[in-house]
């Protein structure tokens, strides 16, 4: 399993909060911007923020994903094998 140093660390906190927060919260903008020209207030706000949570739920999924082909993630037995080394 490959340590990671500190900056390692609070590149990835960088990178999860951007997955999170950008489409959560450009979901929202967008919804609030077609509610007011279409006056449907909340459904536009309430679907892009559905969808905002859906591209972040796959964005934090495939960010995983490539942290484990990394190397960043091992399993117990792993540990296990190590320390019986």
């Amino acid at each position: 399993m490959k340590q990671l140093t500190p900056l390692e660390l609070i590149k990835i906190l960088a990178q999860v909060t951007g997955i999170m927060v950008v489409p959560m919260v450009g979901g929202a903008v967008a919804g609030l911007i077609v509610d007011g020209l279409l006056a449907t207030s909340p459904l536009y706000v309430l679907l892009g923020m559905g969808i905002g949570t859906l591209i972040s739920v796959v964005g934090i999924w495939l960010l995983i994903r490539a942290g484990v082909r990394k190397g960043y993630t091992g399993a117990a037995h792993d540990v296990d094998d190590n320390r019986s080394g």
